[in-house]
């Protein structure tokens, strides 16, 4: 085990490259997105840059299950609008606390402002927290990380 402990705030250990789409996209551009970047899931954004949903494939897989033709439609009229995210200087158990409440497998971070800085996975947070005693390591909130950064 190595001596000390390093700290690492939620941002650090969030995915920072987000894929997101407009609501009014079609869902043909959310789907060529998906497969583009090798995602499950793309977040959907308003004009000002807030979250204001998610598509994952499975809405996608549902909608052609149901025989519907995906170029119908856009991206708000598929994605689920109560979208499940945390403030930038929530703590690991907070997050994790959520996957365990929900059936969600990821989370949006957002800063002050509401806007989409990151996205944690339940996968992801559930393999920190087993390697994390091991290698000494904890997550601080993001706040501390700053004033620690100012002095």
């Amino acid at each position: 085990m190595q001596s000390g402990t390093r700290s690492f705030s939620i941002l650090d250990i969030a995915m920072r490259d987000i894929v997101t789409c407009n609501e009014d996209d079609s869902l043909s551009k959310v789907a060529q997105l998906m497969v583009d970047n090798w995602v499950s899931s793309v977040f959907v954004v308003n004009h000002e840059g807030k979250v204001v949903g998610i598509i994952t494939d499975g809405a996608i897989f549902r909608l052609i299950a149901k025989e519907e033709d995906p170029r119908k439609y856009k991206a708000k009229d598929i994605m689920f609008r109560e979208i499940i995210t945390v403030r930038e200087d929530a703590s690991i158990d907070e997050i994790k606390d959520l996957f365990e409440k929900t059936k969600i497998k990821r989370v949006g971070v957002v800063d002050k402002d509401g806007k989409l800085i990151g996205v944690i996975s339940k996968k992801w947070v559930n393999g920190f927290k087993r390697y994390a005693r091991y290698y000494n390591i904890e997550l601080q909130p993001v706040s501390h990380q700053i004033e620690s950064e100012k002095h």
